[in-house]
């Protein structure tokens, strides 16, 4: 589930205006955003998060993860084609490579789109599991959809992450990844 929460984290900061990893995407409206992550691999409904932004808590949550990106990426490439934004990119961790292609459509005042190629190959894993898990290059797509719901709920305050199931986390109090 860890795993799971992390991904979903590192959606949202790459739907997020990364300028220091290379992306200008706009910021999005402040406000409550809702986001379901659907991951074509994953054997379960898409999962939906809830997020309580102003511009100081969007602009907040991309910086703790574009350092990350800068650190582990040698390729951050942002084209246009259309209305649509695109955005390619080359990211190594440890033994671990992924090349992703994503297409952003629809706007960050209401609602938008990212729907992302991904393909991985080597393993952070340790040798037990590396073991166990089917050798080559492993390939998902996944789409996130958010949109704007309104005014932030009165339960939640700006930066509030809420992951459901009860586990609600502010971006204030999240360290910044250290992945070297």
């Amino acid at each position: 589930m860890r795993m799971l929460t992390t991904a979903v984290l590192l959606a949202s900061a790459a739907a997020l205006p990364a300028a220091a990893a290379g992306f200008e995407l706009p910021p999005r409206k402040p406000g409550q955003w809702e986001m379901s992550i659907q991951v074509d691999t994953a054997a379960m409904p898409p999962q939906v998060i809830r997020m309580c932004l102003d511009a100081e808590t969007d602009k907040l949550l991309n910086e703790k993860f574009s350092g990350m990106a800068s650190n582990m990426c040698s390729k951050q490439e942002q084209t246009k084609d259309g209305d649509a934004i695109v955005l390619d990119s080359v990211c190594q961790l440890g033994d671990m490579k992924s090349e992703s292609h994503s297409v952003v459509t629809g706007d960050f005042d209401s609602a938008y789109t990212m729907k992302t190629d991904m393909k991985m190959s080597g393993s952070n894993a340790p040798n037990g599991v590396k073991n166990i898990t089917p050798g080559g290059p492993m390939t998902q797509q996944t789409t996130l959809n958010a949109k704007r719901t309104g005014e932030c709920e009165a339960a939640m305050k700006p930066g509030d992450i809420d992951l459901g199931g009860g586990r609600v986390l502010n971006v204030r109090d999240m360290p910044s990844p250290n992945i070297q």
